[in-house]
């Protein structure tokens, strides 16, 4: 089989370069060989021979963005003479005649991440709706290779999960702590919000919070406008609302004030919020969504927005 030309993997899909090499490697019968930065000399004195002793190999290179630009350029210079199979990843945009992009939709866009879980989920052949699409996109956050490995365990147990399952299953990863955030926010304990928030801002984006704060008062929202309001709810009251309104059945479960054993106690929130409220809040998160997008201080931004909120919780009390 003919040698393939320089082909660059542009993008931030780590899983789907995976698959895409895999799929090369498959097709031509060659062995992929992994080249880092610190095997960057190995690379060089296997191109430097022109792939005479090891024309049966695929050099892909992973981390080309992380080399000098002297040694970018010497590589790309071997390539041209060399008959092994070569594929360059990377990060960012370059000028090149084989190029394929294969790249995640942004951390806030929620329903294409739940197109891209739904894709994962078929591929290792586990039949799902889109609501448990998400469930395990909230779980999990907009990381693919930790949705792969969380698919894979649940691939591992059965090919029909069911939400509950999900919820024993699948870990909660990187937005755990954003999650944390939004429930000290909706539950009034301020004191140890802000500074959860000043840590997470750290190493998130501000689009990221706002995106996942006005999601998790959306849905406080419809459970809101959907149950009565009591003291307490019984599981089978907070299973059909869960599945009525497609809330993850563990998140309907703490906003309802239903703590699991050995979970950290929770209070109702249809007890502290009426719809009036929360309409002011989503009118807030609104305009918040407008200004970080827009301000060269995003932070201060989501912090006023929690005395925002502190304000209207203390209205008519």
């Amino acid at each position: 089989m003919s040698r393939l030309p320089l082909v660059f993997l542009a993008g931030d899909a780590k899983v789907l370069k995976d698959e895409h090499v895999k799929g090369i490697c498959e097709k031509k019968k060659v062995k992929r060989m992994k080249v880092s930065l610190e095997e960057k000399e190995t690379a060089f004195n296997l191109l430097s021979q022109g792939g005479l002793f090891f024309t049966d190999v695929l050099l892909d290179i992973t981390d080309f963005d992380d080399w000098k630009k002297d040694d970018q350029k010497k590589l790309l210079e071997l390539v041209e003479k060399a008959k092994i199979d070569v594929i360059v990843r990377t990060e960012e945009s370059v000028k090149a005649k084989d190029i394929l992009v294969l790249a995640l939709p942004k951390p806030w866009e929620h329903e294409k991440w739940t197109d891209y879980v739904s894709q994962r989920l078929k591929k290792h052949g586990i039949s799902a709706s889109r609501r448990l699409a998400e469930l395990i996109f909230e779980k999990v956050g907009p990381n693919d290779e930790l949705v792969e490995r969380e698919i894979e365990k649940l691939a591992c147990v059965t090919n029909q999960p069911t939400e509950e399952l999900v919820e024993q299953i699948v870990s909660f990863h990187s937005r755990g702590d954003i999650e944390e955030l939004c429930f000290k926010v909706s539950m009034g304990n301020f004191e140890e919000a802000h500074p959860l928030l000043s840590v997470i801002l750290k190493n998130t984006e501000a689009v990221l919070v706002v995106s996942i704060l006005a999601r998790h008062f959306l849905d406080l929202y419809k459970l809101v406008l959907f149950l009565e309001r009591q003291e307490t709810y019984p599981w089978p009251v907070i299973k059909k609302a869960s599945e009525s309104l497609g809330i993850g059945l563990g998140r309907t479960a703490k906003f309802l004030g239903f703590s699991f054993k050995g979970g950290d106690k929770v209070l109702n929130h249809i007890t502290l919020y009426d719809a009036e409220k929360l309409e002011k809040i989503l009118d807030r998160l609104y305009w918040l969504d407008l200004v970080v997008k827009s301000t060269p201080t995003p932070n201060l931004a989501i912090h006023s927005f929690l005395d925002q909120v502190r304000q209207i919780l203390g209205e008519g009390t």
